[in-house]
């Protein structure tokens, strides 16, 4: 199957450390987040991968260079002048689809932890099975609605319309996730110039042709990464998983990602109440003060008499002795 991922965003919520580094590379368990989005797909065997850029292409292009995706055939779209929005983005690369049969399209910076971890090639399935034009993967969240919109669907799943306010109809609304199986009739919808998004202008145009837009909803643990208050605590919680001594699907789904993409093994660890998640490439004086949680990426630096409390140490970064930091990313 070919895959679309998203990744020419700006990032800007999660300012200033995306003016240096484009999200998908920030690090996130000592992995570029992208890993993690390929993660996901949990070994899905992958034909053709397109990565669309905009913000620091060159970036986007070496960090995709040295990710094991394992795809076939790597391609990019770059974007130039105008940022086109994930609909836009799609139809300026259309070309690398045509005659490519359904594929999957989704961000290159999510961290979603799912229960089944088939649940992609099932989502695939009912796909290639309904005939839809489009299957949104969508989840449960209390936020819905109010945090942010929903995709809203009648009893039996056929998406009706997106929005946080109630669509005439509809049942509830899901939480979409960022990953979609589309047919290529999709591109019938997609202008042919200019910036559109694949929900609002897209698949509405769509439906309003009488198109069917199906969802598939799964059990998973989905983490809000775009601000630095939350990239923090999703990376706390992760750790939390990862230490655990009893399985959990969320700690299998990490192990996995690691095991898929990592270069040097990672090891969680609890030194008098903090914890440290980190390469055994990573060189760390355990002498230092440690509160809440510790990343050190491979080739990183953690010398003597640092205080920190919540800090990711980016790969290959050496911080000074006596370093005092607090929630932040030092990348």
């Amino acid at each position: 199957m070919n895959v679309m991922l998203l990744a020419a965003g700006e990032g800007t919520r999660l300012r200033p450390y995306t003016l240096t580094l484009p999200k998908p590379a920030i690090p996130f368990l000592n992995l570029p987040l992208a890993s993690h989005s390929l993660g996901f797909l949990n070994d899905l065997p992958i034909n053709k991968l397109v990565v669309n850029t905009f913000h620091l292409p060159e970036k986007i292009h070496s960090l995709f260079h040295r990710i094991p995706h394992n795809a076939k055939e790597l391609h990019f779209s770059n974007e130039v002048g105008e940022i086109l929005g994930n609909g836009g983005g799609l139809g300026k690369a259309r070309a690398h689809f045509s005659g490519g049969g359904d594929f999957i399209m989704m961000n290159s910076d999510e961290v979603i932890l799912p229960t089944d971890s088939d649940v992609v090639k099932k989502a695939v399935a009912q796909h290639k099975a309904s005939g839809a034009i489009a299957t949104l993967m969508v989840m449960e969240h209390h936020g819905v609605g109010t945090q942010f919109g929903g995709v809203w669907v009648d009893g039996a799943n056929q998406v009706k319309g997106f929005g946080k306010t109630a669509i005439d109809g509809t049942k509830k609304a899901w939480h979409f996730i960022g990953v979609q199986i589309l047919s290529e009739r999709i591109f019938q919808y997609i202008p042919t110039t200019g910036a559109s998004n694949i929900l609002y202008d897209v698949m509405a145009a769509a439906i309003a042709n009488g198109e069917s837009v199906q969802c598939f909803p799964f059990e998973a643990t989905w983490f809000e990464t775009g601000n630095p208050t939350d990239f923090l605590e999703a990376s706390e919680k992760c750790i939390s998983f990862l230490l655990n001594p009893l399985a959990s699907p969320e700690k299998t789904a990490l192990e996995r990602v690691f095991d898929r993409y990592a270069n040097s093994k990672m090891i969680s660890q609890s030194l008098e109440g903090a914890h440290l998640h980190f390469s055994n490439e990573a060189s760390i004086n355990t002498e230092s003060k440690f509160q809440g949680f510790v990343c050190c990426a491979e080739g990183s630096r953690l010398p003597e008499n640092c205080n920190l409390k919540n800090v990711v140490i980016g790969e290959g970064v050496q911080i000074p002795p006596g370093t005092q930091a607090e929630n932040v990313l030092l990348i």
